[in-house]
């Protein structure tokens, strides 16, 4: 009984620190968007109004060689996936990604995952059971815990609200 809490405890201090983690990663992000604008507007104002408030961001997660691989994102740039090293945000080294395979971004106020009419459609993985091939353009809303599977690459992903009166 004592083994199961100690084993307990570690998993759910493991979950604490990587959220405080992924927490802190958006608020860096989020500085340096409104910095960038600020230097190329000259006005004064940061000129993004929602500094108040929450803000729906993206923490994802992959395992590449062993190598755990973690990115933060605001859903509002939109996130490209593929093969282009130059272009994607996320790059994958897999001759079955196309170069430009799939991207996250907002779409009417969700956050959605978008195939770019990628040779060999994306994967979204639902749960245990549910599993949706997306192909030819389509777009499917992303939730907390989906994966995204692109080629032998598959993404965890974990959408969480950041709190912006703390910038």
């Amino acid at each position: 009984m004592l083994i199961v809490l100690i084993v307990v405890f570690i998993v759910l201090h493991k979950k604490k620190v990587e959220r405080t983690k992924y927490h802190t990663a958006a608020g860096n992000t989020l500085r340096e968007e409104y910095l960038n604008y600020s230097l190329q507007n000259q006005s004064g104002s940061c000129g993004l109004s929602e500094k108040s408030g929450y803000k729906v961001m993206i923490y994802i997660k992959t395992r590449l060689r062993n190598k755990k691989i973690q990115y933060v994102f605001n859903p509002e740039k939109s996130i490209l996936i593929g093969r282009d090293k130059y272009e994607s945000n996320i790059y994958v080294s897999d001759n079955t990604v196309s170069k430009k395979h799939c991207r996250i971004c907002l779409c009417d106020g969700q956050v959605c995952l978008e195939d770019l009419n990628a040779a060999n459609g994306t994967i979204l993985k639902r749960g245990l059971r549910k599993k949706y091939n997306i192909y030819g353009g389509n777009r499917i809303r992303l939730r907390t815990n989906d994966k995204i599977i692109i080629g032998s690459s598959v993404f965890k992903v974990i959408l969480f609200s950041y709190d912006m009166s703390t910038l």
